[in-house]
């Protein structure tokens, strides 16, 4: 087999061809996000059910993890383990991503809005 794919390479073609490259990939040992951060983000969009597949569905983790996996450069291995082990996690821990966003978004508002106070009280 591997004789007739060196051979007749155009034959043995892809099967997962991608649409597109990425310019963005993923920092896997990334602080606040990393695989299990994406894994995070992924399990928490599905269960708010607001996406859906080409037949109108909810996508199942498999065509989530593709996506992401396509989008960020990275590969999650085994979404249904990165998803096991997200709940394996204690309480505490369950969002840790998504409350570093919601920390960052935070952060990035006061900053906005100070600087539009700044702006208003110059004009006074």
């Amino acid at each position: 087999m591997l004789k007739l794919q060196i051979s007749h390479p155009v034959q043995f073609h892809s099967a997962n061809k991608q649409l597109f490259k990425s310019t963005l990939f993923l920092i896997p040992k990334s602080e606040n996000l990393g695989v299990m951060g994406m894994a995070e983000i992924l399990t928490s969009l599905s269960l708010l059910e607001g996406i859906n597949d080409n037949t109108g569905k909810n996508p199942d983790a498999i065509a989530f993890a593709e996506t992401f996996e396509q989008a960020f450069g990275f590969g999650f291995n085994d979404i249904y383990d990165r998803q096991y082990d997200l709940f394996r996690r204690k309480p505490c821990n369950l969002t840790k991503t998504l409350d570093a966003m919601r920390t960052a978004l935070m952060k990035e508002y006061k900053r906005r809005k100070s600087q539009r106070d700044k702006k208003e009280n110059e004009k006074r």
